[in-house]
């Protein structure tokens, strides 16, 4: 039996999962799982490192876990032609790339932003500087006591 068939053996027997979960956690058919564990083909490219991973640190297995359950994949509607994020228009590509980058790294951080936060960000584009803290309070103070129509 080859080494990677035993390492996947280890991995499913070692976290007391199933082919079934092993393989929905490394994006693959149950069939594939099956394959390498009968070491009738063996895993290439980036499979080959997560089951090496996996067999040597249960750290990769508790953050594969927690991607797994987080159903919610973080997307930002915009567009790279007309410079637009979430519909809201930015003067020039570096405004636009500065602003997307931003917010992208923010949403990592569990930051859902609003059509309002993306107008705000472009305002401080608009300004050539950034906003001060007293000024974004400001912006969102006035924007929530604006009541609904």
């Amino acid at each position: 039996m080859s080494r990677t068939a035993q390492n996947i053996k280890f991995i499913r027997q070692h976290y007391g999962i199933s082919q079934r979960r092993l393989a929905s956690l490394l994006s693959v058919s149950v069939r594939t799982v099956q394959h390498w564990e009968q070491a009738d083909y063996a895993p290439s490219g980036p499979a080959v490192k997560l089951i090496q991973l996996l067999a040597n640190n249960d750290a990769v297995f508790t953050e594969l876990i927690s991607i797994e359950e987080d159903e919610a994949i973080m997307y930002l509607e915009h567009d790279d032609q007309a410079f637009t994020i979430m519909g809201v228009p930015f003067r020039n590509e570096a405004e636009y790339r500065a602003t997307l980058d931003a917010t992208i790294s923010n949403m990592y951080e569990g930051f859902e932003p609003t059509v309002a936060d993306i107008e705000l960000a472009r305002e401080a584009d608009d300004l050539g500087r950034p906003l001060t803290g007293a000024e974004i309070l400001a912006k969102i103070n006035a924007r929530n006591s604006v009541p609904n129509k």
